[in-house]
């Protein structure tokens, strides 16, 4: 008859081979969780790979703070603007449309499909071209930009505002035309040419100078936020509109008065004419005839000395892009000569 102690024993053993047991099963089941998960990662990594190596061969083009990705560098460029279609040609680039424009452009590309008016662009005419890259500007194009969403079109939209955006540009349309070479030969020209102009100028006294903006019904006084202003801020000439504290200079152009002229009294008026091309003479003398006739603009210095100048627009109103030397040396021949 077996002890109570050998019975304890070996309900011991078997409670121990029962549990020993009941591992073994748990273990094996742990191991096939183990390869389906292992498994499963297996898949998701070769799913998640394919993708992140089209990604990879994506390339992302950064002009300033903003930037576009593309599957691949662009063949058929649209520009939205002559400012830009200029810009694009000067460093070897190309457009398969442009606006309607009275600015100068290039020889050939004056042959290309007229895309409607910069402020008016023919939609229709612009998905019929069948670009892969838009670049337009926000301030002249940002309207069209829900539609050029809706139609998946590939653009961008740039804020492309003072003279010293040019170099980004440059550098940025290097790279989306791959001209990157002929964009950099074109940037150190220009370069050298703003830092000539800049040295000629510091020989001089500074000038003092006002820029008034014209238009058909009012004239307004430019701050250095306009194009033609921040040039004579590069030439270090006096603009008396900085002497005025209470004015907002976030904004290009302000209110000016013929009396706050006349307390300035300035050497030399530049006037900026903003008018169709077609208005500018008649702008222009409608403007000259009344500081001739009006005896508070006769006693201008300015004036009384024939030193009213009025620029042409596409140096002046709009940004020159590769022609800012251009433009500066013409502020200095008018304002230093002999």
């Amino acid at each position: 008859m077996m002890s109570l102690d050998k019975a304890k024993l070996l309900s011991s053993d078997r409670s121990f081979l029962l549990s020993h047991s009941q591992r073994r099963f748990f273990m094996k089941k742990i191991g096939l969780a183990l390869i389906g998960l292992a498994l499963c990662f297996s898949l998701a990594s070769c799913s998640y790979g394919g993708k992140q190596t089209d990604e990879k061969n994506n390339l992302t083009y950064t002009y300033e703070d903003q930037s576009i990705t593309l599957k691949a560098p662009p063949k058929k460029v649209l520009t939205l603007s002559a400012p830009l279609l200029n810009m694009a040609y000067a460093v070897g680039g190309t457009s398969i449309g442009r606006p309607a424009t009275s600015s100068d452009i290039p020889e050939e590309a004056k042959s290309l499909p007229i895309i409607g008016q910069v402020a008016h662009i023919n939609v229709e005419t612009l998905i019929g071209l069948q670009p892969d890259f838009i670049l337009g500007e926000k301030k002249q194009n940002g309207k069209l930009e829900s539609l050029l969403q809706s139609n998946k079109l590939s653009y961008l939209l740039i804020n492309y505002d003072g003279i010293n955006d040019n170099v980004p540009l440059m550098e940025f349309l290097g790279k989306i035309y791959g001209t990157e070479d002929q964009a950099s030969k074109v940037i150190k020209i220009y370069q050298d040419g703003i830092d000539a102009a800049i040295k000629r100028g510091e020989q001089y006294k500074p000038a003092k100078v006002i820029v008034l903006r014209a238009t058909g019904k009012s004239v307004t006084a430019e701050t250095p936020r306009s194009i033609c202003a921040s040039m004579t801020e590069l030439l270090k000439m006096h603009n008396v509109i900085s002497d005025h504290k209470d004015i907002d200079f976030s904004l290009k152009t302000v209110p000016y008065s013929l009396e706050q002229l006349s307390a300035d009294d300035p050497e030399i008026i530049f006037v900026v004419t903003m008018s169709k091309p077609e208005n500018m003479d008649e702008v222009n003398k409608k403007m000259d005839e009344q500081m001739r006739n009006n005896p508070a603009w006769k006693n201008i210095n300015a004036v009384k000395n024939g030193r009213v100048y009025y620029l042409p627009m596409n140096l002046f109103l709009m940004n020159p892009g590769v022609h800012t030397p251009d433009a500066l040396n013409k502020l200095l021949d008018l304002a230093y000569k002999k």
